[in-house]
């Protein structure tokens, strides 16, 4: 190896060296948003508004909801108090920007977990379990996927790529109409444009449940199960370490009383026991 070559190694090495020594210092000295959200004294939520059960506005236009009652549970073990916290309505679309810009810590309100979304945001585990359901109007008489996939019946869906792509496997010969809101797609529906909706299985037995007489959910689901979770920035393992501990506590630690009341709030029913060899309580 001639000296000049040699040197330009060791040139290359001491930027590389030198770069990595600015970078580090830079890196360590960033705040956490754990350390952020306990100065502010407050936790600032980004959420839909319009995914019953999850996060909607009630007749008062209060922001309601299973995932808002779980912020609010996030809260309290924060600051040992529920009402310490904002929240932020967003369309779907609007949910990762509010995340990867900082304007929220954190984000909740029906949200799955996907893999191409994890490009743009972290995800803790999930705090329920979900899946997709097909929730048909009563009055037009459709008892199966494989009645439903006919082109004289529309599917209403939510404008994302995962429902397109569920549309296309599970009812191809059906017209689909894309909505920005579930409350888009429920519209659609009552309103005779669409037939069917599309949308996560706890929403749909919900609407069955609370309109009794006007929908009904097919029994098959569309795939495997789906996670809800919340999502953070990327790269901020403290502030991800609290939220998933804070997860992980609901379903099968010390919040777990908190979050079966909640659960049983919204939807009826116990939650998944607390431990396998805990039966749940009755």
């Amino acid at each position: 190896m001639s000296h000049r070559i040699r040197f330009r190694l060791a040139s290359l090495v001491l930027a590389l060296v030198l770069a990595l020594a600015a970078w580090a210092p830079a890196r360590a000295d960033e705040q956490s948003r754990l350390d952020i959200v306990l100065q502010r004294g407050k936790l600032i939520v980004v959420t839909l508004s319009t995914s019953p059960p999850f996060a909607f506005k009630d007749d008062k236009g209060d922001l309601v909801g299973f995932d808002v009652d779980i912020a609010k549970l996030a809260a309290n073990a924060l600051f040992k108090d529920p009402t310490k916290i904002e929240f932020i309505s967003v369309t779907s679309d609007g949910r990762w920007p509010a995340i990867e810009s900082g304007q929220a810590d954190m984000g909740v309100g029906g949200t799955t977990t996907y893999m191409d979304r994890a490009l743009h945001v972290a995800f803790t585990d999930a705090f329920i379990d979900s899946s997709m359901s097909i929730l048909v109007a009563k009055s037009a008489g459709i008892a199966s996927l494989a009645q439903l996939n006919q082109d004289k019946y529309t599917v209403a869906n939510l404008n994302n790529p995962q429902m397109a792509d569920r549309a296309k496997m599970f009812f191809p010969k059906a017209k689909v109409v894309t909505f920005d809101t579930p409350s888009g797609e429920f519209l659609a529906v009552r309103s005779g444009r669409a037939q069917a909706l599309q949308i996560d299985t706890p929403i749909a037995d919900y609407f069955a449940n609370s309109e009794k007489g006007q929908f009904d959910v097919l029994p098959t689901t569309l795939g495997a199960v789906t996670n809800n979770a919340i999502y953070l920035r990327t790269g901020d393992f403290k502030w991800w370490l609290w939220l998933q501990t804070f997860v992980h506590e609901l379903k099968t630690g010390s919040l777990y009383p908190q979050y079966a009341q909640v659960y049983q709030k919204w939807f009826g029913k116990n939650p998944p026991p607390e431990r396998f060899y805990i039966p749940p309580a009755k």
